[in-house]
């Protein structure tokens, strides 16, 4: 008997996303198992769909449409049954409405074998999809986690006090963290050229493992999405307010609970052109500025608002201290299933230093490129990625360090900031319901002395020159205009190797029994440090969590 309540309980845990107008979810593996195994969905240019935005918005995309699934299940199925595997807890129905609710869980038992440490996760939570007339959908989300973590999560989530892209991290019993996270928006089809979204969440932008131009690296954050499509253009505005966790406890202001966090602004343009249907351009700027008012802050700047791209000559008017960047994202498909992908970001540049080779501090940029391709032999998929990231010191870091390209402690673009680059190999494997995948890092960056205070451009929250912080502290910045070069600092080596085999239970909500396994290694000057990692239980995998650095 009781068997048989923990298999009604587990058949609860899934739901199908079928809003008419909601967002594709960003979870890459839930994405993938939805559009034939691929590790993204790599043949959609002759549809004249963009992919380059997410969470994708966009009425009617495949499997993801409206439906009732009940409808397709023989009769003969029992009601148990048909919920564990393929049904949803909640469904709401009536002629110009639809609500879809069901639990979220992910259990997860591991051991840290280097350190000797057990570990786990306990997650509880819900999701709520749904439709209101032709023109409207919702979506709202919470998950309440505790965890105990291997020890370079450990003490990465000390340092930062946040567990990566999930939140504020209190103390769990002093072992573990205990955090929440909570999401949602709104969506209005206005018309056939307008869709407006407002909500809490994240956004990628890019075809890659990673972006240098907007990650969902960070934790959720307050947000208006304009979504214009035309022709083979897709144009967006995204405007978002931002926090910044240390900036009152970093100045020696005690009361900053109360006050709140430091709050700062984003206002983003991404240009989208399906050039041909094999070729996508994109162009994308976006300008970081703060909220508080003092010398060389703008406070609220309505200029930009300004919907229109080219916000530089906006900048420039307006005689603006604030962080600005631009970037460039293509896509090529080379045949059916095979694609090149890449990015460039430009924070600042000079093209004669450039040209003088002289390592200026100010050439601050990064590239991407990346090659992935999706074999598919009858119920077999097997997905490959490679892919290689660099990014200057200083990129993304500005003179005030509450101005830099980040949210919530952590960076808005690659988890490892700047001064680096990146190696990666990622293999996936189908076979029916059975997923086998494999991912290997190679990162290599120069990270900052713990017995210096000079930063060497790898640490977005320290200032590129030297900064005075309100209590009177002074913050030093880079350690010479020339010179700037590669690696500088504290050259540090991480190999990351990681291997899951999952078993799906209900592809619907990716719900899923996983084994996996973790070896990571870092070498610098301050030692070596290992860790390897063993993990199992169930989850509904749905979101993406980069514990990958």
């Amino acid at each position: 008997m009781r068997y048989k309540y923990l298999i009604l309980f587990l058949g609860f845990l899934n739901f199908e996303v079928y809003a008419q107008d909601n967002n594709i979810f960003i979870g890459r593996s839930y994405f993938s198992f939805q559009n034939k195994g691929d590790i993204y969905n790599i043949d959609t240019l002759k549809s004249n769909l963009h992919t380059t935005f997410k969470p994708i918005v966009k009425q009617g995309y495949n499997s993801f449409a409206l439906k009732d699934s009940c409808s397709t299940l023989p009769k003969n199925k029992k009601w148990l049954f048909r919920k564990f595997y393929e049904e949803h807890l909640i469904v709401i129905k009536g002629e110009d409405y639809s609500v879809v609710a069901s639990p979220i869980v992910n259990l997860n038992f591991g051991k840290d074998l280097v350190n000797n440490k057990k570990t786990f996760t306990n997650t509880r939570g819900y999701i709520v999809l749904g439709d209101l007339g032709k023109r409207v959908s919702f979506f709202t989300s919470f998950r309440e986690n505790q965890s105990i973590f291997p020890l370079y999560m450990h003490e990465y989530i000390l340092k930062t006090r946040v567990v990566p892209g999930q939140g504020y991290a209190r103390n769990f019993k002093g072992k573990g963290f205990d955090y929440a996270m909570s999401s949602g928006h709104v969506i209005i089809d206005a018309s056939k050229f307008f869709k407006f979204q407002f909500g809490h969440g994240k956004h990628f932008i890019g075809e890659g493992y990673r972006s240098l131009l907007l990650s969902d690296n960070t934790f959720n954050y307050p947000y208006l999405r304009i979504q214009t499509d035309f022709w083979k253009v897709q144009y967006t505005n995204l405007y978002a307010e931002l926090q910044d966790i240390n900036y009152f406890a970093s100045n020696g202001i005690d009361n900053y609970d109360q006050m709140g966090y430091a709050k700062k602004y984003m206002s983003s343009h991404y240009l989208s052109l399906n050039l041909t249907n094999k070729l996508n351009v994109s162009l994308f700027e976006t300008v970081i500025w703060r909220m508080n008012h003092a010398p060389g802050v703008t406070g609220f700047d309505i200029n930009y608002l300004n919907p229109i791209i080219l916000l530089r000559p906006v900048e420039f008017s307006i005689n603006s201290p604030d962080n600005m960047l631009v970037g460039l994202n293509l896509k090529y498909l080379l045949k059916d299933n095979l694609s090149l992908y890449g990015q460039v970001i430009l924070d600042e540049f000079s093209l004669e230093d450039l040209r003088k080779q002289s390592d200026f501090w100010g050439n601050k940029y990064g590239y991407q490129i990346g090659f992935k391709n999706n074999h598919i032999i009858g119920t077999s998929r097997l997905a490959n990625l490679i892919e290689y990231n660099y990014v200057r010191p200083y990129t993304y870091a500005h003179h005030n360090p509450q101005q830099n390209y980040a949210h919530y402690n952590q960076p808005l673009s690659h988890p490892l900031g700047a001064n680096f680059s990146e190696l990666i190999f990622m293999n996936k494997y189908r076979f029916k319901k059975w997923e086998l995948t494999t991912k290997i890092l190679l990162m290599k960056y120069g990270a900052d002395f713990s017995n210096d205070t000079i930063s060497y451009g790898n640490d977005l929250f320290q200032s590129t020159g030297n900064f005075q912080q309100p209590n009177g502290n002074v913050q030093y910045g880079r350690p010479s205009d020339y010179g700037v070069v590669m690696y500088q600092g504290n050259l540090t080596n991480v190999l990351f190797k990681e291997f899951n085999i999952s078993y799906i239970i209900n592809h619907r909500t990716n719900f899923k029994l996983n084994l996996g396994v973790i070896q990571r290694d870092l070498e610098n000057d301050d030692g070596k440090k290992s860790t390897t990692f063993f993990n199992f239980g169930i989850k509904s995998d749905l979101f993406n969590q980069y514990y990958d650095f």
